[in-house]
């Protein structure tokens, strides 16, 4: 039996209406089934991703690197330090032209408290690091405002520089403020005594104080100690 189209079917369907029996039209349709149109595509599904390792296709898992045979092996014994630091490249070493002219102050820790007590400010130590004066300097804390600074000379007080004073911040806050300071040394031989003197200032609450070790100040020597006593330079302070 021959497959009929839905557009035959309905175009026969409209000729019972001009002379065809109705019946015909109505046992036609219910023997031929009946086609749509269009037919929905199904929708594309995506490939499922899949896990291939290496050994499927035929690569190595493991990567092995050989090493060269002159790497140190841990087990061996080491080199004796000593003979470690022959061959390591000598470091230019430059030994201080000057050293303190005076003993550290809190050495005496009682006189120490006492110049601070009357002072407001004192040095309470220092150091020669290569070229380099370094120290740590106290002050009463009068104010929140502080102006700290070191006055040096180095010809003798025939000019002077101020360097200011790094404020140490505390780890809780007290009566005592501590300020670092580090000046560079002039290079080259060194100077007669009593060539490089420093003392310090401390600024505050609108009221300047001073420290200049009891009106001696504060002095290098050369490192080679052949010096006159501290009492003994003929520099004059400017203070």
């Amino acid at each position: 039996m021959p497959r009929i189209g839905l557009t035959t079917c309905l175009s026969r369907s409209q000729n019972s209406l001009h002379g065809f029996p109705s019946s015909y039209g109505a046992e036609l349709r219910s023997q031929l089934p009946l086609h749509p149109c269009w037919v929905r595509q199904p929708e594309r599904q995506h490939p499922k991703k899949r896990v291939v390792f290496a050994d499927v296709k035929g690569l190595p898992l493991i990567t092995v690197h050989n090493f060269s045979s002159d790497v140190i092996n841990p087990k061996e014994e080491l080199p004796p330090l000593s003979r470690m630091l022959q061959l390591m490249p000598a470091r230019p070493t430059e030994a201080p032209s000057y050293a303190l002219g005076f003993s550290q102050p809190l050495d005496d820790y009682s006189r120490f408290c006492w110049c601070l007590e009357a002072q407001k400010v004192c040095l309470e130590q220092c150091a020669i690091q290569g070229r380099f004066l370094q120290g740590t300097v106290q002050v009463h804390n009068l104010g929140y405002e502080k102006i700290v600074q070191m006055r040096i000379t180095f010809d003798a007080w025939t000019s002077y520089l101020d360097v200011p004073c790094v404020y140490v911040t505390p780890l809780f806050r007290g009566e005592i403020d501590i300020f670092t300071f580090q000046v560079a040394l002039p290079s080259g031989p060194p100077g007669p005594a009593g060539t490089i003197q420093f003392c310090f200032s401390f600024q505050c609450a609108q009221r300047l104080y001073w420290d200049n070790n009891q009106g001696c100040n504060y002095h290098l020597k050369p490192s080679d100690g052949l010096l006159r006593p501290v009492s003994d330079h003929s520099s004059e302070s400017p203070l």
